[in-house]
This record gives C-alpha cells, sequence and structure tokens, in this order.
C-alpha cells in the first residue's frame, strides 16, 4: 500500500498556478500585453516602399518609370523620407519627368493643425504601454479566482478528513466500551441490556463515520479537479499557512487587479477621446522635397542660392468637414465611456470595501466563537473522561457514557466547523481583496 503524503495548500497553490489550465491561461493573458505594445510600437517602423509601371504600345514605349523610398514617422509629428525615382518614355507627363539619370529626394512631412500634438500612431503608444499593465491585471484575476477556488476547495477537505479522524476515534472508544461492557456482563456486573445499548451505539457510530468518509472522499475528488496530483492516499498536512491566520489590513484596494484594470480601463478611453479630440481639429499638412541630380543632393550649379532652395518641391493639403459630425459624434462618444467607466470602476470599489468589511466582522465573530467551543469541547472531554471513570466503578449507565461521548463529538465536531467557517471566510476575504 501507498504510504500517506501529506501535502500543504501552498504545494497546492505553486503547482496549479505553473501547470493548471487556468494558470497557463493567466500567464498568456499577461503575455497579451507585451504583443499589444510590439504591434503598436510598429507605428514607428521605417517603412520601405517601391513601386514600377511600364507601358508598351505597338513597340512604342509610352512610360517607363519605378520609385523605391523608404520613410520614417518620428516619435514625433514630422515624418521623414527619401528615396530615388527614375522615368522615360514617349508619352511621360510633365509631374513625372525627372533627370536622365534619375532623382533622388530628401523629404519632411509635417502636420499644422490636427495630428501636430498628437495622433493616432502616438495615442496608439500609449495605449500599447497601458496594455501592459492592463492585461497583467487581468492575469491577476485569473490566478486570484484560481487560489480562492482551491484554497476553497482544500479547505473542506481539511475539515471533511477532521471529521473523519474525530468519528473514527469515537468509533474506537466505542468498540472499546463494548468489549469492557461484554466483559462485566460474563462477570455478571452488567445487564445484557448494557451490551445491546453498545452495540446500537456502535451501529450507529459506523455509520456516522462511513458518511463522513465519503464526504471525505468526494472532498477529495472536488480538489483532485484543480489539483491533478492528488492521490487517494494523501491527506493534509492540518497546518494553515501564516496568511490564513492574519487579516490582512491596508490600502489593498490601490493594488487590487480587478480596480486596476478599472483604472487602466478609464484611462483607455480618456488616451481615446483625446485622440477623437484631434480630429476636431482641420488637417493642414505640409511638405518639403529637397530633390537631387540623380544621387547628387541637392541637385544645381546655382552657387548663389542657398542650401535648401536650388532645387526643391513644397506642397500643402487640407481638409475640413463642414459640420464634422464624425469626429463630434465620436468625442460624445469618447466621454460617455470615460462616465461608464469611472461608474463602473466607483460600484466595483464600494461593492468590495462592504464585502470586505462585512467578512472582516465575520472573521473576529468566528475567533470569538472559536474560543467558546475550545472551552466547550474541553469542558466536554473533562466530563466524558469522569464519566468513564464513574463507569469502569460501576456507578454509571452505559447510557450517560453514551450521551457524554455523544457531547464530546459533537462539541469537536462543532469546533472543526467553525474553523472552516473562519477559513473560509479568510479566503473570501483574501480573495475580495486580492492579497495573499
Amino acid at each position: 500500500m501507498k504510504a500517506q503524503k501529506a501535502i500543504s495548500l501552498e504545494e497546492m497553490l505553486a503547482w496549479a498556478e505553473a501547470n493548471h489550465p487556468m494558470g497557463e491561461l493567466a500567464d498568456a493573458v499577461a503575455e497579451r500585453g507585451e504583443a499589444a505594445l510590439l504591434q503598436a510600437r510598429g507605428a514607428f517602423d521605417p517603412k520601405l516602399s517601391g513601386t514600377y509601371d511600364l507601358k508598351e504600345f505597338k513597340s512604342t514605349e509610352y512610360f517607363n518609370y519605378g520609385e523605391a523610398g523608404v520613410e520614417w514617422q518620428s516619435p514625433y509629428a514630422v515624418k521623414i523620407a527619401g528615396g530615388y525615382q527614375f522615368a522615360r518614355g514617349t508619352y511621360l507627363n510633365d509631374e513625372r519627368t525627372v533627370p536622365a539619370n534619375g532623382q533622388a529626394y530628401l523629404a519632411v512631412k509635417l502636420p499644422l493643425l490636427q495630428g501636430l500634438i498628437t495622433d493616432a500612431a502616438r495615442i496608439g503608444r500609449e495605449r500599447g504601454m497601458l496594455a501592459m499593465d492592463r492585461q497583467q491585471a487581468m492575469a491577476d484575476v485569473i490566478r486570484n479566482e484560481l487560489r480562492y477556488d482551491l484554497a476553497t476547495r482544500y479547505a473542506a477537505w481539511l475539515y471533511a478528513e477532521r471529521a473523519v479522524a474525530i468519528n473514527q476515534e469515537t468509533e474506537a472508544l466505542i468498540n472499546v466500551y463494548l468489549e469492557n461492557t461484554r466483559g462485566l456482563f460474563q462477570q455478571g456486573d452488567k445487564a445484557a441490556v448494557d451490551t445491546l445499548e453498545a452495540s446500537v451505539y456502535l451501529n450507529t457510530q459506523r455509520q456516522a463515520t462511513r458518511q463522513a468518509q465519503v464526504d471525505a472522499d468526494l472532498a477529495r475528488r472536488s480538489l483532485s479537479e484543480l489539483y491533478w496530483p492528488l492521490e487517494f492516499t494523501d491527506i493534509p498536512n492540518g497546518l494553515r499557512p501564516e496568511w490564513l491566520m492574519v487579516i490582512p489590513t491596508g490600502n489593498w484596494a490601490a493594488t487590487h487587479p480587478e480596480l486596476q484594470e478599472a483604472r487602466l480601463t478609464v484611462n483607455d478611453y480618456q488616451l481615446q477621446e483625446r485622440l477623437k479630440r484631434e480630429m476636431l481639429k482641420p488637417t493642414l499638412d505640409v511638405s518639403y522635397y529637397l530633390l537631387g541630380d540623380g544621387f547628387d543632393l541637392p541637385a544645381g550649379d546655382d552657387q548663389n542660392g542657398g542650401l535648401l532652395d536650388r532645387a526643391f518641391k513644397v506642397g500643402a493639403k487640407a481638409s475640413y468637414p463642414i459640420f464634422n459630425r464624425k469626429a463630434r459624434g465620436g468625442v460624445q462618444e469618447a466621454e460617455l465611456k470615460i462616465r461608464e467607466g469611472a461608474a463602473k470602476l466607483s460600484a466595483k470599489t464600494q461593492s468590495l470595501e462592504q464585502k470586505s468589511a462585512a467578512y472582516q466582522d465575520a472573521i473576529a465573530a468566528y475567533n470569538q466563537q472559536l474560543s467558546a467551543a475550545g472551552q466547550l469541547a474541553d469542558q466536554s472531554r473533562r466530563l466524558l473522561e469522569a464519566e468513564q471513570e464513574l463507569f469502569s466503578l460501576g456507578e454509571s449507565t452505559q447510557f450517560l457514557l453514551n450521551a457524554r461521548q455523544q457531547n464530546f463529538q459533537k462539541a469537536l465536531l462543532n469546533l472543526e466547523k467553525l474553523r472552516f467557517s473562519r477559513n473560509k471566510a479568510v479566503v473570501t476575504l483574501r480573495y475580495l481583496i486580492a492579497e495573499w
């Protein structure tokens, strides 16, 4: 037969966070933040581009045009670009005409109104950084759920195993009483009815022990749903960890993962609102291209001109919707999201504070009940020991001895039930405030 192994709650929690699918899910959720940030930073990656157009018809080259370049969106509003283009052909458009050896260029593009203060790329980068913390908070919520579920089932298993032990101890004592009563009956010191009463009490207790074993087996199977290595012979070590004995205090709301996720959601809405407000502005984008002759920058031989005005191209583009209802509606929607998020955050904070206060009061009440129940169990034990002494002297009856034994067992089971209730209350409190 396999030897018994005492397993602590800390061992189970460590295993579950590393191996249970919910623990792996939490890790995956946390890593999604890194992916979101990487994706947002991609808006600032230099972009390579190239185009090529060729048309020939009836042995005539209408046009042959190509361009290759790179563009970089800086961490600010300005964009910097550079490239090279060539063009030739019989019917080449005038705006596409370049020197025979092609033309290199350097360009600077700048939005003067919409996009100058902020834009989708910069807002996206900030949202990506928020996503890191937000996904971590969501992962911590999953881990908090896993710890609560596992700790609650462990507490139920511990209580069920303690109930089995108490019933088994009682059954062993009753069996001793029956053997002693049979001996006294054979000696003529006890009536036959005493042995009958002891037998009935033993059978009743055996039924109670079997029921306790069924309950313990169900509790073990429930626990094994989360802790797969649990063997049938394993037992709880019975040592409650420090976090189960000490009641947490402090400003837990500042680090609570659910509240943190709600706060970061509001912050994300605020970033979206900033971008929507930026879209209320007209667009006015300007660009400046420094042109070359081939790869010679700048082009031209005019030494009287400045460096930037020998060969260049400038452009400007402006637009503004007359009513701008799309941007105005976007701002209103963003403002409503902020209000909704703030309301949810406030409601969740208030709910957690009230529930945690209620469980703190319940734990204090359980502590008082445990003290009284411990004294009652001690008194019941001493009364049982006294009754056992009287019974051995022939000054008591089997009925009184059974009654004392029942009262002692009831007191022990009540004490264990109170411990279970307190343990469960502490686990629930730590789940509510997410501090383990």
